[in-house]
């Protein structure tokens, strides 16, 4: 961060209650200027803005934004102009993601971490922390300081995001920075563990959960009130508490995978055999991520989707653009007014998700340049192999958007169990339909006409002129070429802020 990186402490403050439960509120992300990323104006009022269902952020200390991740555990900072000063420890580490193509790498320092009634100035040195007593109330934690990262995290550095905080499990090979920590000090090394872990162990009796609450742009019923919570409950979501305990399968995956019982549409189960040998006989086995933005299903799975929605048609290897994550540049082309009744159910409960989340309404351009149209496509994309022998499917925002998430360790209170997750329905599946077509009504009468989904399917093949839509300007198009997004666990939902000093 320019003119804010003067000193060597990596300092993360929670807003908190003076309890050992931390609560974070969401608001904003800062636009980026020429001086960078600035703290936005907190509305105690108004504690959510989202970003197009893509960027939700969580205030905490506002000058550097990180995206929050359930789908990895370390935490990394990239400031625009680097951090001149910081509690190098001279070892390094590279964290990847998704399919390994995007990744960081940099060296690993340590800092202070301040929560709640703790206040302890740090003390300046790598050598006093390694001899800090356990019962030094002071966090600290391990980071690393990026000088290197992929491509792929290009379109979040110009968003102002600038870093990631992994919330996922702490186990053996689950975190870079920790390994490298381990391998140069040995396995009882535990200072280069999680930030969760470390608050965690802050409170020995205490819960071990975390609890997240999504919101949606463009939506007319109220959904969730977008928090995370540390160690207890959204007080608008007690009843989450008497939800069905979906326990973490494979047991020890390192990661919140759980069984899916079924994927229903318009009332008919779609058929789904699993990949697997975890799964049992009928379900399914799915990653749940805050680190993907829509939901990611097999190829066949993604057909009997949207071949079940009347209307719909499917370009394979298209040059329709998609705004979500692919593997495949296939494309399913769906009539904008379009309210296919998509169930998930776990738990032996069912959990309607929005139709508004089953399509992603966007304005692109003919092949020509000379035409604008307005296109819903489907947020249900191909995983490919990306999730081979760990799951057969990612969940992310799309569907976590519409419940309540508790995320269960399993080592709260100095127990041991399975991890498991708990949710709460928060779409009502009587009024999400008459939802849509009064948010898409108004949305669509500022952007150019919507043609029938065959037809624009023709235009994009090239076997049919452009006809209908508007006159397509130099200001208002949008490029035309095939792309498939290799941003994966960059294309985040939470946001977090921390700060460099």
């Amino acid at each position: 961060m320019r003119g804010a990186v003067a000193f060597s402490a990596l300092l993360l403050f929670f807003l908190s209650s003076p309890s050992d439960a931390v609560k974070l509120r969401i608001a904003r992300p800062p636009k980026t200027s020429s001086t960078g990323p600035r703290p936005p104006k907190v509305d105690a009022s108004n504690n959510l803005i989202n970003k197009n269902n893509e960027r939700y952020t969580a205030n905490i200390t506002i000058m550097v934004n990180v995206a929050l991740d359930t789908g990895s555990t370390d935490l990394w900072v990239y400031p625009p102009e680097g951090l001149p000063h910081f509690n190098d420890t001279r070892l390094n580490a590279t964290l990847r993601y998704g399919d390994g193509s995007d990744f960081v790498t940099g060296d690993i320092g340590v800092g202070e971490f301040q929560m709640a009634q703790y206040t302890i100035p740090f003390q300046g040195t790598l050598d006093l922390y390694l001899i800090a007593p356990a019962a030094d109330p002071l966090l600290y934690i391990a980071f690393l300081n990026v000088d290197e990262a992929a491509s792929a995290e290009d379109a979040d550095f110009d968003d102002g995001i600038f870093g990631l905080l992994g919330l996922g499990f702490n186990t053996p090979g689950s975190s870079g920075v920790n390994d490298a920590v381990q391998e140069a000090y040995g396995k009882n090394a535990d200072w280069g563990q999680s930030v969760l872990a470390n608050i965690f162990d802050q409170n020995p009796g205490g819960a071990d959960y975390i609890g997240i609450a999504l919101s949606r742009t463009g939506d007319q019923e109220e959904t969730a009130d977008a928090s995370l919570t540390i160690a207890e409950y959204d007080s608008n979501y007690q009843a989450v508490a008497n939800a069905p305990k979906v326990l973490q399968n494979p047991v020890n995956s390192g990661a919140w995978t759980v069984t899916l019982d079924g994927l229903s549409v318009n009332g008919k189960k779609i058929s789904w055999p699993s990949t697997m040998e975890e799964a049992p006989p009928g379900k399914n086995i799915v990653h749940l991520d805050t680190g993907t933005t829509n939901i990611m299903v097999p190829f066949d799975q993604q057909q009997a989707i949207y071949s079940a929605i009347p209307g719909a048609v499917f370009s394979p290897d298209s040059y329709i653009p998609i705004p979500k994550f692919s593997t495949t540049y296939d494309v399913w082309v769906v009539p904008c007014n379009a309210t296919p009744n998509v169930v998930a159910s776990f738990g032996g409960q069912d959990y309607p998700i929005h139709p508004l989340d089953v399509t992603d309404i966007e304005v692109i351009t003919s092949p020509d340049g000379t035409t604008n149209y307005t296109v819903c496509v489907g947020a249900f994309t191909d995983v490919g192999t990306i999730v081979e022998g760990a799951s057969d499917a990612l969940f992310g925002d799309s569907f976590l958007r519409n419940v309540y998430s508790v995320f269960d360790f399993g080592t709260g209170g100095g127990n041991t169990q399975t991890p498991f997750v708990q949710l709460l329905s928060v779409t009502d599946s009587t009024k999400s339909p008459q939802d849509l077509v009064s948010v898409r009504l108004a949305a669509m009468k500022n952007m150019p006409p919507e043609i029938d989904p065959l037809d624009l399917v023709k235009i994009f093949n090239l076997t049919e002129k452009p006809f209908g839509g508007a006159p397509s300007t130099p200001s208002g198009a949008v490029s035309f070429a095939p792309s498939i997004l290799t941003s994966f666990i960059s294309t985040v939902s939470l946001l977090a802020f921390i700060s460099v000093f």
